[in-house]
C-alpha cells in the first residue's frame, strides 16, 4: 500500500482498479439477472439438443459403439447443438437491436425462441427410416414458422420485417446443425473403422 501512487515503474496504484472491478461487478450482476429470467429458454435448448442428438443413436449403435461411449457422444452432441442453437438466437437478438423497429428484450426473446423450437423436441422422430427427412423438415419449417410468428405477435414486428431479421439467425442454425451431424457421423465412422482393423 505504501508504494500506491510514489510513481514505482510497475505498481499501479489501486484507485485505478476501481472503477474496472466495479464494472465487472456490474457486468456479472447484470450477466446473473438475465439468466435467472431466461433460465425457461435456455433448459429448452438443452431439451432441444438432446432430443436433436438422440436422433441418430442408431447410427451409433450401428457404429458398434460401446454404451459408454455412446453416452459421451449424445451428452457432448446435444451441449453443441444447444450452443448452436444458442448461437443463433445471439444473432437474432443482434439483428433485431440493430436493424429492429421494435426494441425487443434480449430474455423475452430468448425465452420465445425457446418455446419456439418446441418442435425440434420431437426430432428423436428423424431416425425413423422412409420418413425421417419428411419429419426432419416439417420440423425445420415449423421453427422458422414459429420464430417469424412470434416476432409479429409477441413484439409487433411487420410479417415481413420479421422475416428478414429471422431468416440469418435460422440459416445460421441449419448450418451449424449440418456440420455437427456431419462431424458426429464421421467420428463415428472412424471409430468404427479403427475398430475392424484391430
Amino acid at each position: 500500500m505504501a508504494l500506491c501512487g510514489l510513481g514505482v515503474p510497475g505498481v499501479v496504484p489501486s484507485v485505478e482498479w476501481s472503477p474496472l472491478l466495479h464494472g465487472v461487478e456490474v457486468g456479472l450482476d447484470a450477466l446473473g439477472a438475465w439468466l435467472v429470467r431466461a433460465d425457461l429458454g435456455l433448459g429448452l435448448l438443452l431439451l432441444v439438443g438432446l432430443s436433436m442428438s438422440l436422433s441418430h443413436v442408431f447410427a451409433l449403435l450401428a457404429n458398434r459403439l460401446t454404451a459408454r461411449q455412446i453416452l459421451l457422444h449424445l451428452l457432448f452432441d446435444a451441449l453443441l447443438l444447444s450452443i448452436a442453437f444458442l448461437l443463433s438466437s445471439t444473432a437474432d437478438m443482434v439483428l433485431l437491436n440493430l436493424y429492429g423497429s421494435v426494441t425487443v428484450p434480449p430474455s423475452l426473446f430468448l425465452n420465445g425462441v425457446a418455446a419456439c423450437l418446441v418442435p425440434a423436441t420431437l426430432y428423436v422422430f428423424v431416425a425413423a427410416p422412409y420418413v425421417g427427412d419428411l419429419i426432419g423438415g416439417v420440423i425445420w419449417a415449423l421453427i422458422h414458422l414459429n420464430v417469424v410468428s412470434l416476432l409479429h405477435v409477441r413484439f409487433a414486428l411487420p410479417y415481413g420485417e420479421a422475416l428478414l431479421l429471422a431468416t440469418p439467425g435460422y440459416l445460421l442454425a441449419v448450418l451449424l446443425v449440418w456440420i455437427l451431424f456431419r462431424q458426429s457421423w464421421r467420428s463415428g465412422y472412424s471409430t468404427l473403422a479403427s475398430q475392424l482393423k484391430t
